[in-house]
């Protein structure tokens, strides 16, 4: 049986929760962080010394970092496993500019306008990340205009981290209309059951 430890309105949590959703995967959720606590635990940081989540057991194994998360399970389960070294490729940078390029932006604008309190709220950063984060949108949507996922037309494991912020983005409130194939996407997305059992159901931060 598989578990994953962390509060699942975390984004990086729900990528986890999404791939197993594909999967079919049976998995036990343990609500860690957030209002949960217990990420500081001396228990939890000796599976992760970072106190981050979301962290997987699988038996025995032990793993941290959501997108190394989401490579063992597709790897091991086959779950929008690529056996084409191109595509396992763009696969991976499509993940990297997920956390480190797009992630980052919308970790940053959700904590100025829904976590930090108020008076810790930076407008200023706020309205310079809402910035850069259209001009991420612009990426994907030059990279959607000819197919129906980031690779080709089928999900793949790249979908996995970018779908899970663009939801988020479209929680605060961001307008896609000027992004006519990152708005298709996002409507493909949503008609995934799996999309809309990890994604869209699961609780708005911090909870």
């Amino acid at each position: 049986m598989l578990t994953v430890y962390g509060r699942q309105s975390s984004a990086n949590v729900q990528k986890v929760h999404w791939i197993c959703a594909e999967g079919n995967l049976e998995f036990k959720a343990v609500n860690v962080g957030g209002k949960y606590g217990g990420h500081t635990s001396s228990e939890f940081k000796q599976m992760n010394p970072n106190s981050t989540v979301p962290v997987l057991m699988d038996d025995d194994f032990i793993i941290y970092e959501s997108n190394s998360i989401i490579k063992y399970i597709s790897d091991k389960f086959n779950v929008l496993k690529s056996h084409n070294s191109v595509k396992i490729a763009l696969n991976n940078q499509w993940i990297d500019w997920s956390s480190l390029v797009f992630g980052l932006q919308c970790a940053t604008y959700t904590a100025h306008n829904m976590l930090l309190p108020i008076e810790q709220r930076n407008p200023t950063l706020a309205a310079e990340t809402k910035e850069k984060i259209y001009l991420s949108f612009q990426i994907l949507d030059n990279q959607l205009q000819s197919d129906h996922f980031i690779l080709n037309n089928e999900l793949s494991l790249a979908d996995v981290p970018i779908g899970c912020w663009l939801h988020r983005c479209f929680i605060l409130d961001l307008d896609f209309s000027n992004f006519k194939s990152l708005k298709d996407f996002y409507i493909r997305l949503k008609e995934r059951r799996a999309f809309e059992k990890a994604v869209i159901s699961a609780p708005l931060p911090p909870n």
